[in-house]
């Protein structure tokens, strides 16, 4: 009996990546205006989304549960990601997941975010950079059975040594502060002032909150009226990143702080708490995930 070969046919469509229906070929001015609709309905999404967050406490905090898993992506794309798939904890395009092995599941949907494309010359002689629309997936849109594994997890000492490396201002111990808090930016000083005796998860967010707030005085990237508040917010992502206790924070009055900021003002804002958390990640990041070194190579024995 000959061989049958029907199977492929269900594999191959298995393999294919999904698409939208063609209704036929469009013309490069139409691709382009629907590219254009497209993106410009992201970025409102982005926009709608700002609004919403800043309106409501428990909002607000949750895109914070967002942003510590996605710090690495723009403070546009957080937004975009907590928008659409705010569960989300691992994330990659249709290619990637199928290079991974694990491919994304058939009649899954995935959702947008934007991607820099080519550098280009506006009128004005400036460069800008055109955005793509990227199409993504969960990891718990693909066949991968067992659930992804959270970061490596660290004891608290050495989580603070990472928080206190190359700070942007240098650290003094003292025996006490003012109304009971733990440490505190002094920019007239430009020290961060640290009480003595505090239990590890107490340093870490006291100490993450004043190293924030140094870093918006630095580049001076508040634009909402109060650091603090930008400050506290990072502090809090930092928690929920590096698995700190995030009990004690409270966000009840997100709608008071962002009350006289308009649209620009918000996204300003959402931006410069998501710039703040990814700096202080990424110094982090160099002590507790040190790049692999390589073995010297052996001489040669004769």
């Amino acid at each position: 009996m000959p061989e049958n070969y029907d199977d492929l046919f269900a594999e191959v469509e298995q393999d294919r990546a999904p698409a939208e229906p063609q209704g036929g070929q469009l013309s490069k001015e139409e691709f382009a205006a629907k590219m254009k609709a497209e993106r410009d309905g992201l970025s409102e999404l982005a926009s709608q989304t700002g609004m919403l967050l800043a309106a409501d406490d428990g909002t607000f905090r949750q895109y914070l549960d967002t942003l510590a898993r996605f710090d690495r992506y723009s403070a546009q794309n957080t937004l975009l990601i907590f928008a659409q798939r705010p569960d989300a904890t691992k994330l990659g395009d249709y290619d990637h997941w199928k290079e991974a092995g694990t491919p994304v599941r058939r009649n899954e949907t995935g959702f947008s975010i934007f991607e820099p494309g080519k550098e280009y010359r506006r009128e004005d002689g400036s460069t800008g950079v055109s955005m793509n629309i990227k199409r993504m997936f969960d990891i718990s849109q693909t066949e991968a059975r067992d659930k992804p594994q959270p970061e490596p997890a660290h004891d608290i000492r050495t989580l603070l040594k990472a928080l206190m490396s190359n700070t942007p201002a240098p650290i003094k111990l003292v025996d006490s502060l003012p109304d009971g808090i733990g440490a505190h930016y002094n920019e007239q000083r430009g020290v961060i002032e640290v009480v003595r005796g505090l239990d590890g998860d107490s340093l870490f967010r006291c100490l993450a909150q004043e190293i924030a707030y140094a870093e918006l005085s630095r580049h001076d990237a508040a634009p909402c009226r109060d650091k603090s508040f930008t400050a506290y917010a990072a502090s809090y992502a930092l928690c929920a990143k590096h698995g700190v206790d995030t009990k004690g924070y409270y966000f009840g009055k997100v709608t008071e702080h962002f009350a006289e900021c308009d649209g620009r003002e918000i996204r300003g804002e959402i931006k410069a708490i998501r710039d703040t958390v990814n700096d202080v990640s990424t110094r982090m990041a160099r002590v507790l995930n040190p790049p692999e070194r390589k073995a010297p190579a052996q001489e040669a024995r004769s």
